[in-house]
């Protein structure tokens, strides 16, 4: 099987010790995933080809398996709250995942402490959303010295490797009625980042999102994530279309040739004097533009893990 996909050129890096990041802020209400409406004249969006990455990954992964182990021996079970689906689209198409600084300790010691002996699974939800999103399994330790920049946003420390096994959308009312012994009695709905789930309860969840007959997921949006990404790597690395670069070397190439022109007239002309104003004034002017051409993309985009919402422009209406 082909691998996955490499992640962008300068993404995995060592980062120096960051001060821990605490979530803040209510978390924003992501809109409801709807189908959207057939054009007269057009093919229908469930008819038309997907976006080759995702093609390639469910070429490479059996998503949604209907025969699954309900009963995982020794199993272990975390809900993992994200703050983007930007993020969730990143794991499933990398198949890494990176949780706060304290998450990262906690899932990482149920690693350790399962290996050899049972899984770790990951019971994956938006907050906002109204619903889980998926399931992954934890397939690797978590690497506190490599980090990925692919995230919506760039504070994230740390990642380890997961294995996406269900990729669908569960509506809460699906789940609400399970109750968390171990957190005050709550819902699972109601989960904290890497809250564990008991065993029993688990299974539970587990076997409600094999059984669960759903009619969305992110693989319908994943074409709009992947331009969400382009753009966002466009902000953090920005830099003059290659026809303006080519512009700016054929400019660079007459002024040369006018200073050459120049250096043979009259050293007193006072055309020189006025030619290296102009240039310097040009340049000064360049710089400005390229410091508002970094202004002008400074303003992020909303979402990010932990992380803040977003806005599809195809979603009506929010669940509850």
């Amino acid at each position: 099987a082909p691998p996955p996909p490499l992640l962008p050129s300068g993404v995995i890096h060592t980062q120096m010790e960051l001060p821990p990041s605490p979530q803040s802020g209510p978390p924003m209400s992501i809109p409801q995933r709807a189908p959207l409406p057939h054009v007269p004249g057009q093919i229908p969006a469930e008819l038309q080809p997907d976006d080759p990455i995702l093609e390639g990954l469910r070429m490479r992964n059996d998503y949604n398996p209907k025969d699954f182990d309900l009963n995982p021996k020794n199993a272990r079970f975390f809900v993992i709250k994200s703050y983007s689906e930007d993020d969730i689209h990143r794991s499933i198409k990398y198949e890494i995942w990176c949780s706060t600084e304290h998450g990262n300790k906690r899932l990482d010691a149920a690693f350790h402490e399962r290996e050899g002996k049972g899984p770790v699974y990951l019971f994956f939800s938006v907050n906002g959303s109204g619903h889980f999103c998926g399931l992954a399994q934890m397939i690797s330790m978590v690497d506190y010295n490599s980090s990925s920049s692919v995230w919506a946003q760039d504070k994230w420390k740390g990642q380890f490797r997961v294995k996406w096994v269900y990729v669908k959308d569960v509506p809460n009312n699906q789940l609400r009625h399970i109750r968390l012994e171990n957190n005050e009695n709550k819902p699972v709905t109601n989960s904290r980042d890497t809250q564990e789930v008991p065993y029993e309860k688990g299974k539970q969840v587990l076997k409600i999102i094999n059984q669960y007959r759903h009619s969305t997921s992110i693989f319908d949006d994943f074409s709009h994530y992947e331009k969400r990404q382009e753009e966002t790597e466009t902000r953090r690395n920005p830099g003059p279309p290659y026809k303006e670069m080519e512009r700016d070397d054929r400019r660079n190439d007459r002024m040369d040739h006018r200073d050459h022109r120049d250096h043979r007239e009259h050293p007193r002309d006072h055309r020189d004097h006025r030619d290296n104003r102009d240039h310097y004034h040009r340049d000064h002017r360049d710089q400005r533009d390229h410091r508002d051409h970094r202004e002008h993309h400074r303003g992020g985009m909303g979402g990010g893990r932990g992380r803040g919402g977003h806005h599809h422009p195809h979603h009506r209406g929010a669940r509850n």
